[in-house]
């Protein structure tokens, strides 16, 4: 199955609204940083380990710096642990400076 996807204008509206979760699957030391009681930071590596703390309700955002690795983690979070409330953010977050 195809992961849904959110444009990059989407995604900035929902988050300045503070409409938004996002899963975030980079590494610490990537920028630019998002920060938020809406977002967590799961390194795509350590996902196995850190399942039970992705909500499995209302729609999350996985995000990476160029979409590649959020396309991935969709992948596998669907396909190995029945997940259907991912959306990926087209692109990723290279060209958004918060």
């Amino acid at each position: 199955m195809m992961a849904r996807e959110i444009t990059l204008t989407e995604f900035i509206d929902r988050f300045e609204n503070g409409d938004i979760r996002i899963l975030d699957v980079r590494e610490a030391w990537e920028t630019p940083f998002i920060r938020g009681e809406n977002v967590i930071s799961i390194p795509m590596n350590q996902l196995p380990q850190a399942i039970n703390m992705i909500p499995r309700t209302d729609d999350l955002i996985v995000i990476c710096q160029h979409a590649i690795r959020s396309k991935r983690v969709i992948e596998y979070l669907e396909s190995q642990h029945g997940f259907d409330n991912l959306v990926n953010l087209q692109g990723g977050v290279s060209t958004y400076a918060i």
